[in-house]
């Protein structure tokens, strides 16, 4: 069985060590997301990655937000209505069926999510489904050696084992970047 993120630990996803290990304003325009752009962040969570997301695409672009965890939902609804933030549509979804329409990201996000999936070919097919014909996948795992936070070491992808599954599905133009001992990011074209 998959490792899952326990959301009552939600307050440790926005702390100011992370920001630092995975600063996500800068991985988002290093992959080069931009304004008037259609963004999706499946597995969104508390909205690390939406926020910045929302800001950069700007008021001509659009931010989808799922999640399969209600309480994750509610808090990232509850913080765009504090901030006024308009551009964002926050969704539940099941872990296999997303609803948003085919053809619709220019950008589709996964942070922390694949290595919680059962069946990771089936969750990325349905990930590929939603990205428009140029769009782009960033995909953010944790490293797979031991560190004092994150997954058990059993449940993490290698890089070249996430480039297989993202392969498998469709995806191609795959390049690995080291983000630092704890992460990596896999960027790729539909």
């Amino acid at each position: 069985m998959a490792h899952k993120f326990n959301p009552k630990n939600k307050e440790k996803l926005m702390n100011k060590e992370r920001k630092k290990n995975l600063p996500p304003y800068e991985i988002l325009r290093e992959a080069g997301l931009q304004a008037g752009q259609t963004f999706i962040d499946i597995g969104c969570g508390v909205g690390y990655f939406t926020l910045p997301a929302a800001e950069i695409v700007g008021p001509k672009g659009e931010v989808y937000a799922l999640d399969t965890v209600r309480e994750m939902t509610d808090y990232l609804k509850s913080e765009l209505e504090k901030s006024r933030i308009q551009n964002v549509k926050v969704l539940n979804s099941t872990e296999y069926g997303f609803p948003i329409r085919e053809d619709l990201g220019d950008y589709l996000l996964m942070s922390m999510v694949l290595h919680e999936v059962e069946e990771k070919t089936e969750f990325l097919h349905e990930a590929y489904r939603t990205l428009k014909n140029s769009g782009k996948i960033i995909l953010i795992e944790w490293q797979k050696k031991e560190t004092e936070e994150g997954p058990p070491l059993k449940h993490r992808i290698d890089p070249e084992q996430a480039k297989s599954y993202l392969r498998q599905v469709g995806f191609q133009n795959l390049e690995v970047v080291d983000l630092n001992r704890f992460f990596y990011m896999v960027v790729g074209e539909v």
